[in-house]
């Protein structure tokens, strides 16, 4: 099943309660559509209980990530739940990209073909703005080991370079 018709079928078969109306039914991919930021939060929460599959998690973990970047600045809880999110995305990284190349790619493993992984690039983001550089170097690495894309022209590798660079220069100059 690919990913297009995977959105088909959960919204055909998968119905959820709306969080404010129980006797109304949606599914976690309209939340997709959902501009209130509150409500959002909610119809994620409530499809993240009854999520079904790795392929579903990944998906609603990625809204609660642009969810939770974009409220950074508004919501004292966002920007803990972002980073939280993004690492209980790459977490099931492995298993996801096992089922999305075995439904969507009929087996082909070239990274070429491999979705984006916001959660891998918005934590290296997170990490470099609190100065924790480090962290930002190992994520970037990690995602370089799984052959992944950030759909940037410098790519993880251009990131890892200059976050290098960075954390080298941050480095007191030995003296002699």
């Amino acid at each position: 099943m690919g990913v297009f018709s995977f959105f088909k079928t959960k919204s055909a078969d998968n119905k959820l309660s709306s969080p404010e109306d129980p006797e109304k039914t949606s599914t976690w991919a309209e939340a997709i559509h959902i501009e209130d930021p509150f409500e959002k939060e909610k119809m994620l929460s409530h499809a993240e209980t009854n999520a079904e599959n790795v392929i579903e998690m990944h998906f609603i973990y990625n809204q609660f990530i642009h969810l939770y970047y974009r409220q950074r600045n508004k919501w004292a809880h966002a920007p803990r739940l972002c980073k939280e999110y993004c690492g209980r995305d790459i977490e099931i990284f492995p298993e996801f990209i096992e089922k999305y190349i075995e439904e969507n790619l009929n087996g082909d493993r070239d990274p070429e073909k491999l979705p984006l992984m916001p959660s891998f690039k918005r934590l290296i983001i997170i990490h470099e703005t609190n100065g924790d550089i480090q962290k930002a170097i190992n994520t970037c690495k990690l995602a370089i080991s799984h052959q992944l894309r950030d759909g940037s022209e410098e790519g993880f590798e251009g990131k890892l370079q200059r976050l290098e660079d960075q954390l080298q220069s941050a480095e007191p100059e030995s003296v002699n």
